[in-house]
């Protein structure tokens, strides 16, 4: 099959150093034992890493800089033919947990499944959600920069997920998690919390002519404040060709407030006036198309393609006030057989449109990117 707390105590008073800590006894106690597993044993360790140099095109003036862009150490293993296991912590975040789930926002993994048979599995605890499409399924390491709607979606919940597969070419999950790390009214002041802050997700993976056409669809609703509900739609569409690949994936959002904060931030002089504290029934759409052509061995050519507008039914000015186009491309080279390193040379760009009425001004972000990207693993 295809598979992607407690309360607080002094531990979090210096969450970064005490990440620190606690990644280095795991890695001093169990690496030996890591560099001797096999591919599908009980202990695997990855390090999945992100970093560039940057040359700032717009805004101007430009400017140049060195960053680490991710940093992920990662564990998983198969404990026996039912078991399995897996955990990720992002290394640049802090440690504190969250008011809702108490895992921390830097944790993407702290599950466990089971194969209860070759066709079904349930996993419990913290965990990347269902959802459809394709550039939500990609390691977050290999995103140069993610759309919008992605860039603020918070993906990792704890819950519980029931994976079918009735016959191989086609599988259907059904997950229930928490809808926020952190409840409602710690973010939003002035909403009560959802008596049942639950997200529901029903997803449905496929491959059709023998792996070269895959699909990724899903629809889900999340619980937010009392009264307050966000529904979406995430799907995507793959052709796999032997050297080269594309994908186009959709996605739309109704939220009852404003989740992802675009429409808020932008529109604030609105708020500002008396319309509340925070934007309410809002919508959001994103289209997204990849092409990926690997020309020479070792060689990929890529370039990726996004639309997306926001639009606040209730304010006549914020009508599909936002619209953003991005536009990006690049080479990536791949020098070694059996590790997934990758260097590469890449642009991206950005250009952000607002309609007159909501007095907003057009900017561009443009910059050049020469970096690495890597999940290695350790044996």
């Amino acid at each position: 099959m295809k598979f992607f707390g407690s309360a607080k105590s002094t531990i979090f008073a210096s969450p970064f150093i005490e990440m620190t800590r606690l990644i280095t006894i795991l890695v001093t106690l169990f690496l030996p034992v890591a560099l001797a597993a096999e591919e599908d044993g009980p202990f695997n360790v990855y390090v999945n890493w992100h970093a560039d140099a940057q040359a700032v095109v717009a805004p101007s003036p430009s400017a140049g800089r060195f960053e680490n862009k991710d940093l992920r150490l990662e564990m998983k293993g198969n404990l026996t033919d039912k078991l399995f296991y897996r955990i990720r912590q992002q290394l640049t975040r802090p440690m504190t947990p969250g008011t809702l789930d108490h895992f921390s926002k830097g944790t993407d993994f702290m599950m466990i499944g089971w194969h209860a048979s070759d066709k079904l599995s349930f996993m419990v605890g913290k965990q990347c959600q269902f959802h459809g499409g394709f550039e939500y399924e990609l390691n977050p390491i290999f995103v140069y920069e993610y759309s919008d709607y992605l860039e603020r979606m918070s993906i990792f919940q704890a819950g519980i997920t029931m994976a079918w597969q009735p016959v191989p070419t086609q599988e259907f999950v059904t997950m229930i998690t928490t809808s926020s790390n952190d409840r409602f009214s710690d973010t939003y002041k002035n909403y009560s919390d959802s008596p049942a802050p639950f997200e529901y997700i029903l997803n449905w993976n496929s491959s059709f002519f023998e792996g070269k056409l895959l699909g990724r669809w899903s629809v889900a609703a999340a619980s937010m404040a009392k009264g307050a509900w966000s529904r979406f739609i995430l799907g995507g569409e793959k052709l796999c060709l032997p050297k080269f690949q594309v994908f186009a994936d959709f996605m739309a959002c109704w939220d009852d407030i404003d989740r992802l904060g675009y429409a808020t931030e932008d529109g604030w002089q609105y708020l500002m006036n008396g319309s509340g504290p925070y934007f309410e029934n809002v919508f959001q759409k994103s289209f997204v198309v990849k092409a990926e052509w690997q020309f020479a061995p070792g060689w990929n050519l890529w370039a990726k393609g996004m639309y997306e507008t926001v639009t606040v039914r209730d304010v006549p000015a914020m009508h599909d006030y936002r619209k953003s186009a991005g536009y990006m491309g690049g080479l990536e080279y791949y020098p070694f057989d059996g590790q997934d390193l990758r260097f590469y040379l890449a642009w991206i760009g950005r250009h952000f449109s607002f309609s007159e009425a909501s007095g907003l001004q057009a900017y561009d972000r443009n910059r050049i990117e020469l970096g690495l990207m890597c999940r290695l693993k350790l044996r």
